[in-house]
């Protein structure tokens, strides 16, 4: 799952032409201060599992990069189930695997090695028959931090004149 939020600065183009390192400089700053606040939002809303920080919750990573004149800031997990703690499942779907269950219930809810197959099984019925909300951390994240985002964004234009007249 990608959502991408774009925001056009029309007067980034100005200030990029007159003094294109230091608007480069503020964009990336900027941009990285707003995905290490954005990853930290979302690291609070995550779930802790069985991994705990180890687990989904410690796999949030952000990333500021730069290509050109394109900032851009991604915050994610590389695991698959991110994305199904973040959406939640549907009923009437397949069958979730039943291994990564088992393991969860032998860790979480401390089942032997031997019911925890049939612990995993029963758990995972019940996914199948009646699905799961999903969390929402990474929405709720930026929800919760959008506006003053936003503000950091459209501030932009000015600490470029303060770098520069500085």
């Amino acid at each position: 799952m990608k959502t991408a939020i774009n925001y056009d600065l029309g007067e980034i183009r100005k200030l990029v032409k007159r003094w294109p390192d230091e608007t480069r400089e503020e964009m990336r700053v900027t941009m990285d201060r707003i995905v290490r606040r954005l990853e930290a939002e979302i690291v609070k809303r995550t779930p802790a599992g069985i991994g705990g920080s180890a687990g989904l919750r410690g796999s949030i990573a952000g990333e500021v990069a730069t290509l050109g004149r394109v900032v851009t800031g991604t915050v994610g997990t590389p695991l698959e189930y991110g994305e199904v703690v973040e959406m939640g499942r549907r009923p009437g779907k397949a069958f979730p695997p039943v291994d990564p269950i088992a393991l969860w219930a032998r860790r979480k809810l401390g089942v032997s090695e031997k019911e925890s197959r049939g612990v995993g099984f029963a758990i995972a019925r019940k996914i199948a028959i009646h699905g799961f909300e999903g969390v929402h951390m990474f929405e709720k994240g930026w929800q919760h931090i959008e506006s003053w985002a936003q503000k950091e964004m459209m501030g932009i234009g000015e600490r470029v004149v303060r770098r520069v007249e500085a």
